[in-house]
């Protein structure tokens, strides 16, 4: 299979993945052969790209980190929490919210079952297209990436639930800001930001009064957009003030943001969003923290197309975990834009003079300009 940007599609194309809706519910299943309704009903959902099988890809096989039904466990869990606490009064979110922590746990240890029982674990965007847009996804897919680099940094069980349960709930504060502010499609200005901050201090408050949930985790909600050099908020902590927790959490969420579509920008390349974490290693976050990410990450994840310094464009069909920027590329057309005959494949951890310049749908990323 191969990733398209919605844009890209056309009628008559094989859908090779299944996308669900924001609340887990099949949109659109796998094998599927759209048609111009389909595709004008992806666009009302907000599935901005998609996975289509066609002969030359149909052996790509995209993995899950996670299975959908992990997903789908950890993210109705999230969204029923949230309803259940906007439906109740302020004064009842400052006290405990009868076995929060308990179904808390319940979905990480799925999670977290799943991500033990990977050999490799390596993220790639494997549910860029197949999950519509959604606060409770991001939640999973922060969770998620947390938790893989907890595991690569040798945390135990403990440290872990702690972790997870925290990115997932890192940005429950949420639920106490406007909701004209939280519905709203183009960027926050800076007095609308000032009230956005103030999410982390509810988050804090609304799960430390949780018994089940561990203050660390609390903290996560309070700290994830503190910086080491002291240029965060809400309190403009530095250096190992920062408990490690909220900087891996904050990472994750970057990332997370950054190759997600908004209303105001197109998703970023991966390789643009890991630049900016690496730039940031040292100033922002620690190395280390930064590394470890950086190791459990495909930049250029199994199924998307590039462009070679060659000007031959084909589809990614392998990534090694030890050399994550050097993956295999099957070759669909040569370096003068014509479809090759017999696609071949390039492994370019052995052809050291060829290397991967860009993505070759324009429609799918935001592309920086100098």
């Amino acid at each position: 299979m191969r990733l398209l940007s919605l844009k890209q599609a056309r009628p008559g194309m094989k859908v090779g993945k299944t996308i669900f809706t924001g609340d887990g519910k099949v949109l659109l299943g796998n094998g599927m052969i759209l048609t111009d309704r389909l595709i004008d009903g992806l666009v009302r959902s907000g599935i901005d790209a998609i996975y289509i099988d066609d002969p030359q890809t149909e052996d790509i096989v995209v993995e899950d980190l996670i299975r959908p039904e992990t997903r789908r466990l950890a993210a109705d869990t999230i969204q029923k929490t949230v309803k259940q606490l906007m439906n109740s009064n302020k004064l009842a979110r400052r006290v405990s919210v009868k076995d929060m922590g308990l179904h808390f746990q319940q979905a990480f240890q799925a999670i977290l079952s799943d991500l033990m029982g990977n050999p490799q674990i390596l993220v790639h965007l494997a549910n860029i297209s197949t999950f519509s847009g959604s606060m409770y996804y991001h939640a999973v897919n922060v969770s998620v990436l947390a938790t893989a680099v907890g595991m690569s940094l040798g945390y135990n069980r403990n440290q872990l639930l702690d972790l997870g349960i925290g990115a997932m709930l890192h940005d429950i504060g949420k639920i106490e800001l406007p909701p004209e502010l939280l519905k709203k499609e183009t960027r926050w200005t800076e007095e609308e930001m000032e009230i956005a901050k103030q999410h982390t201090i509810h988050g804090f408050n609304i799960l430390r009064k949780q018994h089940d949930i561990s203050l660390l985790s609390a903290h996560i909600a309070l700290q994830h957009h503190e910086r080491l050099d002291g240029s965060g908020y809400p309190q403009g902590l530095s250096g190992k003030k920062i408990h490690e927790y909220a900087q891996i959490v904050a990472i994750c969420d970057i990332y997370d943001s950054l190759t997600s579509p908004k209303p105001w920008r197109k998703r970023y390349m991966p390789q643009d969003a890991l630049e900016y974490l690496l730039g940031s290693g040292g100033y922002l976050f620690e190395h280390r923290l930064v590394q470890a990410f950086r190791d459990h990450i495909a930049i250029f994840p199994v199924g998307s197309g590039v462009v070679l310094n060659t000007g031959e464009t084909g589809v990614v069909c392998r990534v090694d975990p030890k050399y994550c920027q050097r993956p295999t590329v099957r070759v669909m057309k040569d370096g003068r834009g014509n479809d090759v005959r017999m696609p071949y494949e390039v492994d370019l951890k052995e052809e050291l003079t060829k290397f991967i310049v860009g993505f070759d749908d324009d429609e799918l990323f935001h592309m920086e300009t100098t």
